[in-house]
């Protein structure tokens, strides 16, 4: 693999084949086909990560070795159990908490590997490049910018360096994520000062006609959730009509914590229709090393990723 100029994620790359030389194979499957400003935005996290390692146990290597964990000892499992029987093994939160959340240690090794996937799964880094390249220059001036699960804190960072952007908030309803989220940004010398809150989206009050937010992200949060149609009405309603919705959920894609089983961007289009947003955009991105029609074919893992917008003041989406 050939970065050119691209140091950050040679250095990342190269790290990571130390801690799993198998893993050529599919790397180089990973990054054959990105295109150049997809590879711009990975060296942009390459970085990101980077920053971030030394305050992670272990530093560099630690987090590679928890990537290969997940691969091999989180995913796996889940992926023969969908293989066999063409669902996910659990079916509600508190069996996805008990399994996964209520584990700090196999947390802290899962969000580690999810971190890195941003930067070695070609569906991963299309996702996060669409973010950074589709949906934020389409935000307002002056926009306020909310992010539901803001997690490991990345895609708020990336938000803070938008021109466009005025306020940077993220809710959760962990103390721990909220903390982990506040560290990373700090880190990271983001230049908005985020707010961040401990706060249950469904229970979010109704914005007043000119209150809330311009714009919210929602990525990789409803497939954790019974009813994710239910919990996106919820959401939107902290967004001002006519607002932008950013959302990213996996489709036949099995974990320790997935529960709602989105089976393509159609049905995703379709769900996010019937939480009343209209669909301005939306993108598919296979796993690595397949194509969209093979992925489909075989209900491989899809990336899903859509542009939504709530409709204007008065008016209702057909």
């Amino acid at each position: 693999m050939n970065f050119a100029d691209r140091s950050a994620l040679d250095y990342l790359v190269s790290h990571q084949l130390r801690a799993w030389p198998a893993h050529l194979r599919l790397l180089e499957s990973s990054f054959q086909d990105r295109s150049e400003t997809v590879l711009d935005v990975s060296e942009q996290l390459a970085a990101a990560i980077l920053q971030l390692a030394p305050t992670n146990t272990g530093g560099l290597m630690a987090m590679c070795e928890d990537y290969r964990y997940m691969c091999e000892e989180i995913f796996m499992p889940e992926e023969i159990h969908f293989r066999r029987h063409g669902s996910y093994r659990l079916a509600s939160f508190a069996e996805a908490n008990a399994a996964c959340y209520a584990n700090p240690v196999l947390m802290s090794r899962y969000m580690n590997g999810l971190l890195l996937s941003n930067v070695m799964w070609s569906n991963h880094a299309n996702a996060f490049a669409f973010f950074c390249n589709e949906f934020l220059p389409h935000l307002p001036p002056g926009a306020q910018h909310l992010e539901i699960g803001p997690g490991h804190g990345l895609l708020l960072y990336f938000a803070a360096n938008c021109p466009q952007v005025a306020s940077i908030t993220g809710w959760d309803i962990s103390p721990t994520s909220v903390d982990k989220t506040r560290i990373a940004l700090q880190t990271l010398g983001a230049p908005l000062q985020p707010s961040l809150v401990l706060q249950d989206m469904f229970i979010a009050s109704q914005p007043e006609p000119d209150a809330g937010f311009d714009s919210l992200v929602m990525s990789e949060i409803l497939e954790h959730l019974e009813d994710p149609v239910t919990a996106l009405r919820s959401a939107a309603r902290a967004v001002k009509p006519g607002g932008l919705v950013y959302i990213n959920v996996p489709a036949n894609s099995p974990a320790p914590d997935h529960i709602f089983l989105f089976k393509g961007l159609a049905h995703v289009e379709s769900l996010v229709r019937e939480a009343g947003l209209a669909v301005i955009e939306s993108r598919a991105y296979p796993m690595s090393g397949t194509s969209l029609q093979r992925a489909e074919k075989h209900k491989l893992t899809v990336t899903c990723v859509l542009i939504a917008q709530l409709p204007p003041a008065d008016t209702t989406v057909a």
